[in-house]
């Protein structure tokens, strides 16, 4: 059984937005656990990832009601694991069933907002301004950061953890692209103290 808690701190580490969506489905001692445990944690999840302000965010808290929250949340975490699904196999270097892209693009044609340029310094950049008034919007703002890995980035630096007990993914910046780990906080460095164990037990 999944559980779900609104108390575990979302994990930032994948370095990309749908990665990091995905990584809100995690396994704490062993077990499943579901960062989206309520809709109030994917509005919340949703500001953290600078994917809405904030105002929009307490727009939707106050106009939005019991159905329209509910089918969000299933509509997100559905979606989630479609995308871990897919994730699995650009790490694995396979390929991406078509089913997934009509997935992707279905939820794509329900995108809202519109785009203003703003003046950053001496030069200026579009910045996106969301519409979030129903759950198919919703659902395509997370369809939006899946298109964006499929068509923007490098889908070889795409890589899971090499933990073994660990479920999460992340985009590799690094300079040499060696990346090994989520983060060192929570794997590389247990990695690292338990490979040192191993090799003391041996030599002992």
């Amino acid at each position: 059984m999944i559980e779900t808690s609104s108390r575990v701190p979302f994990l930032f580490v994948g370095n990309h937005r749908c990665l990091d969506f995905i990584n809100t489905a995690i396994v704490l001692n062993g077990l499943p656990l579901d960062l989206l445990g309520s809709f109030d944690d994917l509005v919340a999840w949703l500001v953290q990832s600078e994917a809405i302000p904030a105002e929009v965010a307490k727009n939707v808290e106050r106009r939005w009601h019991g159905p329209a929250k509910a089918r969000a949340l299933d509509q997100a975490r559905v979606f989630r694991e479609m995308l871990r699904a897919m994730v699995e196999r650009i790490a694995g270097g396979k390929s991406i069933p078509h089913t997934v892209i009509e997935a992707v693009n279905e939820a794509l044609r329900y995108r809202a907002g519109y785009q203003q340029v703003r003046r950053h310094g001496d030069s200026f950049a579009l910045e996106r301004h969301a519409e979030v008034n129903d759950a198919d919007q919703l659902h395509a703002m997370l369809a939006e950061s899946a298109a964006d890995l499929l068509c923007e980035q490098d889908l070889t630096l795409v890589k899971k953890c090499q933990n073994p007990a660990c479920v999460l993914f992340f985009y590799d910046t690094t300079k040499n692209h060696a990346r090994h780990w989520c983060s060192m906080n929570l794997c590389g460095n247990r990695s690292k103290v338990a490979a040192h164990y191993r090799r003391q037990k041996r030599y002992s």
